[in-house]
């Protein structure tokens, strides 16, 4: 008689949960809880998990997922799903009261009453609102009527990167996706399968005809939006640069190289952690278009780095300045573009590639969502990985290729790009198509811990 999805589900959580406990244990730390103020060490933004803890949590979110799937009716998924806008507009506003800050590190918290005096916002409406947001994970409430922070809420203090996510970033895809579903179902034909970065959500809903991104784009013509967009981006790049970091060999590759040009960098982030991780490696160039460099320079000279990564004006359509022996990398710029538009960008760089130089593409590689009812168990699976090298885990039975929850943020970022400029998170086949129309050829796909693989392109 075949196990049931319930009864095999709970087994591969109890082994996640136990793997992730034992790792913690091996590292002399606490377990997290969502009942204090206080920060946990694997909250913060630069923290690792080893290979085991990372897998196995990635394992019991998507266990739990499924669980949650299976266990609740579909109509009370179906309306939490149609007021969960509500839910993120609760976070919104949290941020942009300050609430977080405002909260503290009080572990008995607030009452209402005086958030309100703080805040100027009425009492009993916020009181709802965090409510809400409770059942989420965020906040919590110590004493009826007393709020205060917790792990999650932390994130969004005014001091910290997550602010500017919860802020701008929120608010961004709260206004295009009032135009999504006009963008995939339009009434033109043409609009509706175009592939073009001027027929998205993002034009329908802020009434306008120009591109998001590009030297002609939203946030070139608006520079204190580009800086909005860089630091809220600072909070999503950090959260995949430790694994990228860490589980690549960038000494190796660098060595003898003049140095690691992030073509389409932003404002630093992965080139700081690799110049803190690599101090050998002498110099780093973040290239991007000019309305970048304020916040750019800014960043790099708050890790006090100004001496190592320097940053350079490059349009990633016009031909690569660089020629010599480089590590060019391209993290998060490819998915924001079409195939044909990412192939005119590797063209570039395919120019000025040589013997002494390399081509590195950082990007998620979206996985299917199929299902087995067979296969590796966790426990099994972990019990033969290396413990000081990071390999993906095969998934458990009846857990998705994709890892379900544990991959939400990718195929939610992959959904964001279609909406805001009509590109998206390639599959292996989709990525090699353009990667091939760049007159190149995929070498190697290295995964990570984090969202991110790292793909190894060199010429045909």
């Amino acid at each position: 008689m075949s196990i049931s999805e319930i009864t095999s589900l709970q087994k591969t959580l109890n082994d996640a949960i136990d793997a992730f406990k034992a790792e913690l244990q091996a590292q002399h730390l606490p377990e997290p809880s969502l009942n204090t103020s206080k920060p946990h060490p694997i909250d913060d933004i630069a923290y690792l998990p080893t290979p085991a803890m990372f897998e196995a949590r990635r394992v019991a979110l998507a266990s739990l997922g499924l669980l949650k799937s299976l266990i609740q009716s579909p109509y009370d998924a179906l309306a939490a799903n149609t007021w969960a806008t509500l839910e993120v507009a609760g976070v919104r506003l949290a941020a942009d009261i300050g609430l977080a800050s405002v909260l503290g590190d009080s572990e008995e918290g607030l009452s209402v009453d005086e958030i309100a005096t703080k805040t100027g916002v009425d009492g009993l409406k916020l009181e709802r609102v965090l409510r809400l947001l409770i059942t989420q994970g965020w906040f919590r409430e110590p004493n009826q009527g007393y709020f205060a922070n917790n792990r999650l809420s932390n994130l969004i203090k005014k001091d910290q990167p997550g602010y500017h996510l919860a802020t701008y970033m929120n608010d961004l895809f709260n206004k295009v996706t009032v135009g999504f579903a006009g963008m995939i179902n339009h009434s033109d034909e043409s609009f509706r399968k175009s592939i073009s970065p001027l027929h998205t959500a993002f034009q329908l809903s802020y009434n306008t005809d120009v591109a998001f991104f590009g030297a002609d784009g939203w946030l070139t013509k608006d520079p204190e939006e580009a800086v909005r967009f860089g630091l809220s981006m600072g909070a999503v790049g950090p959260t995949s640069d430790p694994g990228v970091a860490a589980d690549f060999p960038w000494a190796e590759v660098a060595r003898g190289k003049d140095a690691i040009v992030d073509v389409g960098g932003g404002q630093g982030t992965l080139c700081c952690s690799l110049a803190v991780k690599y101090p050998d490696i002498k110099e780093f160039i973040v290239q991007d278009l000019p309305e970048t460099r304020e916040v750019a320079e800014a960043f790099i000279a708050s890790k006090g780095l100004s001496h190592r990564v320097k940053f350079e004006a490059q349009d990633f359509f016009k031909p690569q300045q660089r020629k010599g022996k480089y590590v060019f990398v391209m993290q998060r710029v490819l998915h924001d573009w079409s195939t044909e538009d990412g192939a005119k960008m590797l063209k570039q760089i395919k120019d000025v590639l040589n013997e002494d130089s390399c081509l590195l593409i950082i990007d998620t590689i979206i996985q299917p969502a199929v299902v087995s009812h067979t296969g590796t168990s966790l426990q099994e699976s972990l019990s033969k990985s290396n413990k000081n090298s990071y390999e993906p885990v095969a998934p458990p039975p009846f857990v998705p290729v994709d890892f379900g929850e544990a991959s939400r943020i990718q195929h939610q970022i992959n959904v964001a790009l279609t909406a805001l400029c009509n590109s998206f998170e390639r599959t292996l086949p989709q990525l090699t198509e353009m990667v091939e129309l760049g007159g190149l050829k995929i070498k190697r796909v290295n995964a990570t811990r984090g969202w991110a693989s790292i793909t190894e392109v060199v010429p045909t």
